[in-house]
């Protein structure tokens, strides 16, 4: 089982990195004044804390939706979405093995 709960979380981080690639390079080309004032962020290669954090707000905020540029919001929703649903699906999975740990230590 733990097996199976990590090969699917190795999925999922790599169709993040996809979408968050694939949201950078367009937000880099369709608007690059946001781009450079979200410090020119890229997936590895000028990536930092600052960077992430802007980027993070971005999407959080919805500031993508000032914008005026359907397909992008979309693409950002998507995004958005993906990263709630992750963070939520990491969460549990602690949750789990906690529960499990603290279990195993009673003796059940």
């Amino acid at each position: 089982m733990h097996l199976l709960v990590f090969l699917i979380l190795m999925a999922a981080a790599i169709i993040g990195f996809a979408l968050t690639s694939a949201f950078l390079k367009v937000l880099r080309e369709r608007h690059p004044a946001v781009w450079e004032s979200l410090g020119e962020p890229s997936l590895f290669l000028n990536n930092s804390i600052a960077n992430s954090l802007a980027v993070l707000r971005f999407l959080w905020r919805k500031d993508y939706e000032a914008l005026n540029d359907p397909d992008f919001a979309e693409r950002a929703r998507v995004l958005r979405l993906y990263n709630i649903l992750y963070c939520a699906f990491f969460g549990a999975i602690v949750v789990w093995q906690l529960a499990e740990s603290f279990a195993h230590q009673r003796g059940r």
